[in-house]
C-alpha cells in the first residue's frame, strides 16, 4: 500500500510541477481538457542508471524515431505521437535506492505505438533487438507503471 501511494505521489507531483511551471518561453502542454495522457515510470536499479540512460537514448529512442510502419496511417499516428514525447531523467534516487525515469505521451494517441518492440527489430535486426532489450530489461527493478489519466482545466 505504500508503494502505492508513493508511486501515485510522485506522479501527483511531477504531474504538478510540469504543468504548473510559468514563466517559461515555451510551454509544452499539449492536451486539451479531457484528452488522455501517458505516464509510464521506469524503476531501475541503484547501478544500472547509466546504462539504462545509454541504453534508452543510444539506441531505444533512434530506433523509434527512425521507425517507418508499414501501414501509412499508423505511421502518421507514430510520428504525430513521438512529436508530443517527452522524457524525464531522474535527479534523486528513491528510498529504495531505485532511480525513476518517466516518459509521457501528452496527449496519448489512440492507435498509435509506444512499444520498443517493432522499431528494435526494424533498426537492429531480430538477434540485435533481442540483445538491446535484454540489456534494457535487465536494468528494471520490478517493472513499468502504467497510468493513462485525463487532462482536467487545471
Amino acid at each position: 500500500m505504500k508503494r502505492v501511494i508513493l508511486k501515485y505521489g510522485i506522479i501527483f507531483l511531477l504531474t504538478v510541477h510540469i504543468f504548473g511551471q510559468t514563466g517559461q518561453d515555451e510551454v509544452r502542454i499539449s492536451a486539451k481538457i479531457g484528452d488522455n495522457v501517458l505516464f509510464v515510470g521506469n524503476s531501475i536499479k541503484f547501478e544500472k542508471k547509466q546504462e539504462f540512460d545509454d541504453i534508452l537514448f543510444n539506441e531505444v529512442m533512434p530506433a523509434c524515431l527512425e521507425y517507418r510502419d508499414p501501414d501509412d496511417e499508423k505511421h502518421k499516428l507514430n510520428q504525430k505521437a513521438f512529436d508530443k514525447w517527452r522524457i524525464f531523467r531522474p535527479t534523486e534516487m528513491n528510498e529504495d535506492s531505485t532511480w525513476t525515469f518517466i516518459f509521457m505521451a501528452d496527449p496519448f494517441i489512440e492507435g498509435a505505438n509506444y512499444l520498443i518492440t517493432n522499431p528494435l527489430i526494424q533498426k537492429y535486426g531480430e538477434k540485435g533487438a533481442d540483445e538491446v532489450f535484454e540489456r534494457w530489461s535487465n536494468c528494471f527493478k520490478g517493472g513499468q507503471s502504467v497510468f493513462v489519466v485525463q487532462q482536467s482545466e487545471y
